[in-house]
């Protein structure tokens, strides 16, 4: 009875030290208004909110407009105070034909996330 207990414990164990973890960089355009509703400047951001909840976490909502103007994935580490991993360059890829040689693969910003 207790033999099968362990055996799913030491499993888990040791497939728990395979995960590797990743997370989205969104740069953000910024606009900020003034007290009377008037433009008062407009500025660019890299967070990983996404517009939505950069807005509602800095208290932005009729202050400041939040659009995206670009993502990318980030494999790696997800600790505090880590620099976000810079843009990979994009590299459109070939037609697809039968010249498999011009194929490249998905950059990381059109790579899916899987949970």
């Amino acid at each position: 009875m207790r033999r099968p207990l362990q055996i799913a414990i030491v499993l888990c164990l040791l497939l728990s030290f395979q995960a590797e973890a990743s997370y989205r960089v969104y740069q953000l355009k910024i606009e900020q208004y003034d007290g009377y509703g008037k433009l008062d400047r407009v500025y660019l951001v890299m967070s990983t909110l996404d517009p939505f909840q950069y807005e509602h976490y800095y208290a932005g909502y009729r202050w400041m407009r939040v659009s995206m103007k670009d993502t990318w994935y980030c494999p790696g580490d997800t600790g505090q105070f880590r620099k976000y991993c810079l843009r990979p360059k994009v590299v459109d890829r070939g037609m697809a034909s039968l010249e498999h040689a011009k194929r490249v693969p998905l950059p990381y910003n059109r790579q899916p996330i899987i949970p």
